[in-house]
């Protein structure tokens, strides 16, 4: 520990962390160095002004077995407002930088210099491997440091303009490549997003967060109407919603930066309406309208921009009457082959469509320095209801997972009094409401079913051969009268049921038919039926040639049980010339064409639902401008 007095004012500083180079002294914000035993004063540096941060200089955390100390703090901004990052000290002597952004938390730790990377090689959206991590370039940025105080590990040089890229990877890795006032061989810093809760450090330490009050009831700087913020911590543009005109919001006042056309008609969803979604009230805060333009026609659609102090920003967007809810994601958690799918969780999300989006209305507050007019290259990957969305500029990237939402569920999530519109046509991300899935597997249920019952039914069929004679025609026999007529011998059937009658006879380029009649010899009942075969077979110029069968069979339904005689009377043409027939008749046999024609029927209902489904994506992919491949 080192004591003393500020070269400046005299005041009293202390060197508490071993690894603090430099202490910014409390009284007049003079950066003391100290070189060896003695002090030194190296210009003054800017007091820090009160952000949201729920943080303050001397807390004490844990993460996991580390104990650890906010010990410096620096404030840098690039010009849109400052952010804040803190200098950590641990027990066991390591160092570290927490730094804030958006709610979330990152807590990072030296590990070195890379030499040979240059920034320019690290545009957003880059995807490579650093320090045992897949990474993905999130944000390129600039920025000053424009106040500080405590200890810090290197002197404090307002002028100087730094260069980073800030990457992340799967599971909240998080990495940012810190060049300094130079473009190449990047300090890096490793670590992981936080949330505020996984810090360790006890509620008592930590700084209530600070409220614009003097911004939540500004006046618009053109018209004067007034202007109510619901997130004037984190408001960077107001878009006054009397006048059109866009503001900047900064160090606590608004300036007027261009005048916008107010959108006709406006949002569905008002700004400051207050609405549930995930288990979440979220407020309505802002409203775009961006639009792309593809072979000439102008596609526009618009997005709500909502806020909950505790989760921060997130997305409705709402196209042609369908709606899409939009949750922010580590660029690190999706793996992206452009122009073909996306994958995140273990899911292939197939690309549908890229495009040049341009923003050209603009309403409520944003975090963002939005302009209208500003353009970036927008993807969207689906796997309905969900959605990966890429929406990339000169100098970031943003990744949003989005889910497909019905009117009716934004209807009553904010309580809208006027209906919303019914969807037009069909959405990238929508659900096809023909998914022949349960269709499936409806008939596939009842199929087994019914090939159980089949096997159930051969199983207890008697398959009885009653009959079974074979007929030789005399050579005097004349076709259909009485000299081709044969008698069976009696024969018993002694179960109710069908009987299969089979006609055989070996005709060689001739037919033979049989007119039969199944005689109940109690009752007298006839049961009549025509068999009939033919077979004819030669050559011709396209080779040797066959048609027909010399064996037929037929069902007979519903036979009664009982003593029967077969009167058959055979058909022919010309002379017989000791051709033959064979009659056989099996009683009690199941038929497998019934099956055959339950099974057509059981699938005719999931091949209705197949082509329902296949022409629901037909026409969604139809609206597509990628060529991703065949992704279902």
């Amino acid at each position: 520990m080192t004591q003393g007095m500020c070269p400046s004012c005299g005041a009293a500083v202390e060197f508490s962390a071993g690894s603090a180079q430099v202490v910014v002294c409390g009284h007049c914000q003079t950066v003391v160095a100290r070189q060896g035993a003695s002090l030194e004063a190296h210009g003054k540096v800017g007091a820090i002004v009160e952000t949201d941060s729920p943080l303050r200089l001397g807390a004490e955390g844990r993460l996991g077995r580390d104990a650890y100390r906010l010990v410096g703090h620096l404030q840098k901004d690039h010009g849109a407002g400052p952010w804040d990052e803190w200098y950590v000290e641990f027990d066991d002597g390591r160092t570290g930088w927490l730094s804030e952004s958006e709610g979330a938390f990152h807590l990072l730790i030296a590990s070195g210099t890379e030499e040979g990377l240059s920034l320019e090689d690290f545009p957003p959206g880059h995807r490579f491997s650093l320090a045992g991590h897949r990474l993905v370039v999130e944000e390129r940025g600039h920025g000053r440091v424009v106040a500080a105080e405590g200890q810090l590990p290197d002197d404090v040089d307002p002028s100087a303009d730094s260069h980073y890229v800030d990457a992340t990877g799967p599971r909240g890795v998080f990495v940012t490549l810190d060049f300094g006032t130079s473009t190449t061989d990047p300090e890096v810093y490793v670590g992981k997003k936080l949330k505020l809760t996984e810090l360790g450090i006890a509620p008592d330490q930590l700084r209530p967060r600070v409220k614009k009050v003097a911004l939540q009831q500004a006046r618009c700087t053109q018209c004067n109407g007034p202007l109510e913020l619901r997130a004037p911590d984190q408001t960077k543009r107001v878009a006054c919603p009397y006048c059109g005109a866009l503001l900047d919001v900064r160090k606590g006042k608004l300036a007027f930066l261009q005048l916008l056309e107010k959108p006709d008609p406006g949002p569905r969803i008002p700004l400051g309406a207050r609405g549930k979604l995930e288990g979440t009230e979220w407020v309505c805060i802002g409203f775009l309208i961006r639009s792309c333009t593809v072979e000439g026609v102008r596609y526009p659609w618009e997005e709500y921009l909502l806020f909950n102090r505790e989760r921060g920003f997130t997305w409705l967007m709402e196209s042609n009457g369908h709606w899409v809810f939009l949750t922010p994601l580590d660029a690190g958690d999706v793996s992206v082959a452009p122009g073909i799918a996306a994958h995140l969780e273990g899911q292939r999300y197939r690309a549908f469509q890229g495009v040049e989006a341009v923003t050209e209305t603009v309403l409520g507050e944003f975090y963002w320095e939005v302009r209208a007019g500003e353009t970036s290259r927008a993807e969207e990957y689906v796997a309905p209801p969900y959605s990966v969305n890429v929406d990339e500029t000169d100098n970031e990237v943003t990744y949003t997972r989005g889910e497909y939402l019905a009117p009716g569920v934004i209807q009553e999530a904010f309580g809208l009094k006027e209906p919303l519109p019914e969807p037009q046509g069909i959405a990238p991300s929508q659900p096809n409401p023909h998914s022949s899935g349960p269709a499936w597997r409806w008939a596939g249920t009842w199929s087994a079913a019914l090939f159980v019952v089949f096997l159930v039914l051969n199983a207890l069929a008697a398959n009885e051969v009653v009959l079974e004679q074979t007929v030789r025609l005399d050579l005097d026999a004349r076709s259909g009268t009485p000299s081709a007529i044969h008698f069976s011998k009696p024969f018993d059937i002694h179960k109710h049921g069908n009987v299969r009658a089979e006609l055989t006879s070996p005709v060689n380029n001739a037919w033979l038919g049989v007119q039969a009649e199944l005689v109940n010899e109690q009752s007298g009942d006839v049961i009549g039926f025509y068999e009939e075969v033919g077979y004819y077979s030669g050559s011709d110029s396209d080779g040797s040639w066959s048609e027909g069968d010399q064996t037929e069979s037929e069902h007979l339904s519903s036979v009664p049980p009982g003593r029967y005689v077969l009167r058959t009377q055979a058909l022919f043409e010309g002379t017989p010339q000791g051709q033959s027939y064979t009659m056989k008749l099996v009683s009690d046999t199941p038929r497998a064409l019934w099956f055959f024609w339950a099974l057509v029927v059981l699938w005719v209902l999931p091949l209705f639902a197949v082509f329902r489904a296949s022409s629901f994506e037909t026409s969604r992919w139809a609206e597509s401008n990628l060529d991703s491949g065949s992704g279902e």
